[in-house]
């Protein structure tokens, strides 16, 4: 089996490439492993390599050294390779996915990673894209992209939200879940999930499940003041659900299909990048990805 290790030498100002990189090749330098590191020149580039290298057919496992964004350039290459299995070292600000886990810490661990077993999970098709963890539209993008402003790790999404969201944005936009007829309305974010958390720890989608073959889709609506400050609370610890006084600003759904919308100009971010939105039909793709559990980890 191959082992390819992916390096975004951007990701973690540098800590990728400066400390993993180095902690990696002495490990794999004790065993007879057969590894090669590749040094991303850009996201685009990450994509095509990886799909490259699996279409030769060997088994191969491909590591993203990098953050959310990195490890979904790679799932993007290795989508529907049953030869290709996905795994994370994640060194990036948010690195939300792997939040979904038992023993983060495993996942910086080389001989955990390689000794590993794989599981299958779900992915989510938007468009012509693929994301392991999250899609996040409105006001939940708009932290995204500030945040990108600020150093500080998950507190960077923090500082974001509270300029962002007192201001009380709100996006028209039409949607519709499989078999349902089209709504109509504002809405202040759309977070449609595989994982859990998005923006450094928000818990913002607590009944995800990377194996169900269900988007998890929540819809908030416009709120401010009070209320806003205490729903963001209890959207940052993942309480938000059964919170009864939250009932007419937030809709869960569970669907296999979204068909989305924007009327107003409005953003996605997809695992972490930000992109233009206009429409998408968004569907779950079940056991799509052969995800590296490292060694002494369990899903959530």
């Amino acid at each position: 089996m191959k082992h390819i290790f992916i390096l975004n030498p951007a990701a973690g100002s540098g800590y990728a490439e400066k400390v993993l990189q180095p902690q990696i090749i002495t490990y794999l330098k004790t065993t007879d492993l057969d590894y090669e590191i590749h040094r991303s020149l850009n996201k685009e580039e990450i994509g095509s390599y990886v799909r490259q290298r699996a279409s030769e057919g060997e088994p191969v496992r491909f590591y993203a050294m990098g953050g959310d964004g990195t490890l979904c350039d790679v799932v993007n290459g290795a989508i529907g390779m049953e030869n290709a299995a996905v795994g994370v070292f994640p060194c990036g600000t948010g690195n939300d996915f792997v939040r979904n886990f038992t023993e983060k810490q495993n996942f910086l661990d080389a001989a955990r990673q390689v000794n590993g077993r794989t599981v299958k999970i779900d992915a989510i098709k938007c468009g012509d894209t693929y994301s392991i963890n999250m899609l996040n539209i409105g006001a939940d993008c708009e932290v995204v992209a500030r945040s990108s402003n600020y150093r500080g790790g998950s507190l960077s999404y923090l500082r974001a939200a509270l300029e962002i969201l007192p201001k009380g944005p709100r996006y028209r936009m039409a949607y519709s879940a499989e078999g349902e007829e089209e709504t109509e309305e504002d809405l202040l974010l759309i977070a449609i999930a595989n994982g859990h958390f998005c923006g450094g720890g928000f818990k913002s989608s607590p009944k995800a499940n990377l194996n169900d073959g269900n988007l998890d889709v929540l819809l908030a609506r416009p709120v401010k003041g009070f209320k806003l400050i205490r729903l963001l609370a209890k959207y940052r610890m993942g309480t938000h659900l059964d919170d009864e006084s939250a009932r007419d600003i937030i809709t869960h759904i569970k669907t296999r299909s979204f068909k989305l919308r924007a009327i107003d100009k409005v953003n996605v971010s997809i695992d972490g990048e930000v992109n233009p939105f206009t429409e998408a039909e968004i569907s779950v793709v079940p056991g799509a990805i052969n995800f590296i559990l490292p060694d002494g980890s369990e899903m959530l």
